[in-house]
């Protein structure tokens, strides 16, 4: 066992992890406490309401972060949401964002859904290079902070971002009513030490930021936040089941001690979670396995060894 080629296991990992990619499977879960609370408080906003979009990340994390986004997407949509999105933390940021949106948006007109339009349902306000100066600015004075910024219209013009329909009742942040942080850096705790006391926060994080995340989640700080793939698959199992909702044999998929939380009826709920964690299990699996065979082989050769001296 201790001479297999390493490719071979090379080569096992990559055929195992694409037919994981290819025939992705639903795992039942309990999605974590945190992932329930984002996925409330999203779910219980009024339909109509404002939301600030925080996306701090690139494709260099969208292994967590894209599948992260797009729920988020499909969830503001489903709930007829405006928002407003940009980054303080990556010039690439404010483009990965579009090109899911428009991703997202041709899903949902193929599926027969509304169909989202700049400048009418949400505004793109680019890249601010420094996020505590922004969020700072942001608490003091909105309209100061993103004076001058101009959105595109559904035909094409450019207009002042506070006479389009997404920001035209809005003056300061708390006319907004929610703000979503996504990011693989430490942006969020700057987004909460500057404007936790101004508006709801909740965030969707990498697996390597969330145990620093966690303590805002836990004090209150922010109302929820999902954390890494686990996260994801854990808001997609939520938007296919909600909580105290789905029932199969008189039992509720998803409970928790609040009340219940609908279930999203309409366009994807499983996607990219789902593809990703169960091939997550597999190379797990793999990974374990080879080390089992590795430690039998070497205690085998020590044995032999022994037996010989």
């Amino acid at each position: 066992m201790q001479k297999v080629d390493r490719r071979v296991l090379y080569g096992i990992l990559v055929v195992c992890v694409c037919v994981g990619l290819f025939f992705p499977s639903t795992i039942r879960t309990d999605p974590d406490p945190s992932s329930k609370s984002f996925y409330a408080a999203v779910k219980s906003l009024p339909q109509g309401s404002t939301i600030i979009v925080q996306t701090d990340w690139t494709n260099s994390t969208r292994g967590e972060s894209l599948g992260h986004f797009e729920n988020l997407m499909r969830l503001l949509m489903d709930g007829e949401h405006k928002f407003i999105f940009y980054s303080a933390a990556d010039p690439a940021a404010p483009q990965v964002a579009r090109t899911v949106i428009a991703r997202i948006v041709a899903e949902r007109k193929e599926q027969g859904l509304k169909e989202y339009k700049i400048g009418e349902d949400y505004v793109d306000l680019g890249f601010f290079p420094n996020a505590e100066a922004t969020n700072t600015s942001m608490g003091a004075n909105l309209k100061a902070a993103w004076a001058g910024r101009k959105s595109k219209t559904p035909d094409g013009k450019e207009i002042d971002i506070f006479k389009t329909p997404v920001l035209a009742k809005v003056n300061k942040i708390e006319d907004c009513q929610m703000m979503v942080v996504i990011t693989a850096s430490q942006s969020i705790d700057i987004a909460v030490q500057r404007l936790a006391q101004k508006i709801d926060i909740t965030a969707l994080v990498t697996g390597v930021v969330g145990p620093t995340v966690l303590p805002f989640y836990q004090s209150q700080q922010i109302k929820g936040v999902a954390v890494g793939l686990k996260g994801v698959y854990d808001i997609e199992y939520l938007m296919e089941y909600g909580i105290n909702d789905a029932e199969i044999e008189g039992r509720k998929y998803v409970t928790w001690d609040g009340p219940k939380v609908d279930k999203v009826e309409q366009g994807t709920r499983f996607s990219r979670g789902r593809q990703y964690y169960g091939t997550l299990h597999v190379a797990l699996a793999l990974l374990i396995l080879a080390v089992v065979m590795g430690n039998v082989a070497m205690f085998a050769a020590r044995r032999r060894k022994g037996e010989q001296v």
